[in-house]
């Protein structure tokens, strides 16, 4: 059971000072995803929903709610329950291609969820069979979203999910054909990739899908009633080129200008990534060879930083809390490694750090709001981060602001 937070602290160096913490913290500003939802709410032309995955913590949920998003992306019973203990009249997407039987059934006859994803036909049939065998007769008030990849394999995010997911044209045609036969309301779906740093893949893709359902609705008078563009808005790290969101709504609603249906995006990580820093402890520095061993890694909040090109900003505080100040010049590179005995408990690449670190310290890690505590494990028996309340957290895009 996760508790309720309530004590908030001013700012992280609060956090080091008062608590003096042994084990990683998530601090979280609630603030942060407010802000973001109100961007988005802003400027993308259609329905804001919100992936569950990306982080399915409580207080996470309760700020994407207070934000103002009531329509969700979830992809299994636990993300479906989670979202009905916190927003019982939300809309919810069960966005998963391949969906086990039972939480088919579940989804539809018990948490009233009348949108489904799918790739292809085997699915198609095993949902109608699910459906039929509880006695569902009418299709219609059940839309059905046919999820289409990019074959061309042209721009792709840091993860390239049509290695797994996403059905050809000829093979989206079919499967919009199929589900209009069963009188289902049909839409189209597709995602361009976590951390997609191209806003013209998307405007490629609804291009596209449009004319997938142009054509496989040729002669009749069905409309597709929703086009899902997916997540993949990226988060701003470091020495990366990433565009503005502002881009990425221009080129999304440019390409849907004419679309009737109705405009969807399902934003992971754009709405929670700043919304949490993490709180690091130096177990032990090791003169002979620069290795630091921290108290968080690979098995807690950094699983996904080997499969990705991208590293979280960082700064580091001494013992007492104060932030340590050093030149650039008094900086070496150091191999960071986890706090378990394994040998895959590291952050990939070596990071610059001042010389003067020591055991004691803490290093506090940046935009890590998104796939961090919702990945981690117990491996080692150790425990994952806790989640703490601050007031403020360093706007690592903005340093000037600081």
């Amino acid at each position: 059971m996760t508790r309720t937070l309530s004590k908030s602290y001013p700012d992280v160096s609060s956090i080091i000072a008062e608590k003096k913490p042994a084990q990683p913290v998530l601090c979280f500003n609630p603030q942060k995803i407010i802000d973001n939802v109100t961007m988005f709410k802003s400027g993308f032309k259609g329905v804001v929903g919100w992936a569950v995955k990306c982080n399915p913590h409580p207080e996470i949920i309760k700020a994407i709610i207070k934000g103002g998003v009531d329509q969700f992306d979830v992809a299994s019973a636990d993300e479906i329950e989670r979202i009905k203990k916190y927003c019982p009249d939300a809309v919810m997407h069960f966005n998963h291609p391949v969906k086990p039987v039972e939480e088919i059934k579940y989804a539809y006859f018990k948490a009233g969820i009348r949108n489904f994803v799918l790739d292809d036909m085997a699915e198609f049939d095993k949902i109608v069979a699910v459906l039929s065998k509880g006695k569902v007769t009418d299709f219609s008030d059940i839309t059905l979203l046919i999820r289409y990849r990019n074959i061309d394999q042209i721009e792709k995010g840091q993860y390239d999910f049509g290695k797994k997911f996403g059905a050809t044209p000829d093979e989206a045609f079919a499967l919009i054909q199929k589900a209009i036969s069963k009188e289902f309301q049909v839409g189209l779906a597709f995602h361009p990739g976590s951390q997609n740093e191209h806003p013209s893949i998307s405007a490629k893709m609804i291009e596209r899908g449009l004319k997938i359902a142009d054509d496989a609705l040729q002669g009749t008078d069905k409309k597709i009633v929703r086009l899902n563009v997916g997540g993949g808005f990226p988060c701003h790290y470091p020495d990366r080129d990433t565009p503005d969101m502002e881009d990425y709504f221009a080129a999304i609603n440019n390409a849907a200008k004419n679309f009737q249906g109705e405009l969807f995006c399902e934003p992971g990580r754009a709405l929670v990534a700043n919304s949490i820093s993490v709180i690091t402890r130096v177990n032990l520095r090791k003169e002979s060879d620069k290795r630091i061993y921290l108290n968080d890694g690979f098995y807690g909040s950094f699983m996904e930083l080997p499969f990705v090109n991208f590293m979280p900003p960082y700064r580091v505080f001494n013992a007492d809390g104060t932030l340590k100040k050093y030149a650039a010049k008094d900086t070496a590179s150091f191999q960071v490694w986890g706090p378990t005995c394994d040998s895959l408990d590291r952050l990939p690449k070596p990071i610059k750090l001042p010389k003067s670190i020591a055991t004691g310290d803490y290093i506090e890690f940046g935009l890590m709001g998104s796939y961090t505590n919702a990945t981690a494990t117990e491996f080692n028996g150790i425990e994952p981060a806790k989640m703490m309340l601050v007031d403020k957290l360093n706007d690592w895009n903005n340093p000037d602001k600081q």
